[in-house]
């Protein structure tokens, strides 16, 4: 089979499958996050409930990095420490943004979710095994 007949028998059926659609239900299924059977792991549950628990009340604004910093400890900090603490508040916050997003849409355990609150935890508890308990999650 050459190039031009390749190209024109994947051009005949993306045509087809796109004249046709597809069905409602399929198309629900294949945009729901894939949920872990085995569920999530407790330490990054309760640490999801925490994390939710201070947006709402709003303790953490998710447009405001400076939000999540705990300000006691954070003023303790050598200059060093503050700008490591600030370089990671902000992608943080964004993944937090995700979080919360995936969150008000019902997912609470595919493993999009779970990959993501796994990730902030994990950095959140490295960085503060460097600098102390300098953020508020």
């Amino acid at each position: 089979m050459d190039e031009h007949q390749f190209t024109q028998g994947k051009k005949l059926v993306d045509e087809s499958l796109m004249n046709q659609g597809i069905d409602e239900n399929v198309q629900q299924m294949i945009n729901k996050p894939q949920a872990d059977p085995t569920g999530v792991d407790e330490a990054d549950r309760e640490f999801m409930q925490l994390v939710m628990k201070l947006i709402e009340d709003g303790t953490i604004d998710l447009y405001r990095p400076e939000t999540l910093m705990n300000k006691e400890v954070y003023n303790s900090l050598d200059e060093s420490k503050k700008g490591k603490a600030d370089t990671n508040a902000i992608p943080l916050l964004g993944e937090i943004r995700n979080i919360k997003k995936l969150y008000d849409a019902g997912d609470r355990e595919s493993y999009q979710i779970q990959n993501l609150i796994h990730r902030v935890r994990l950095t959140k508890e490295r960085l503060e095994d460097e600098c102390g308990n300098v953020y508020i999650i």
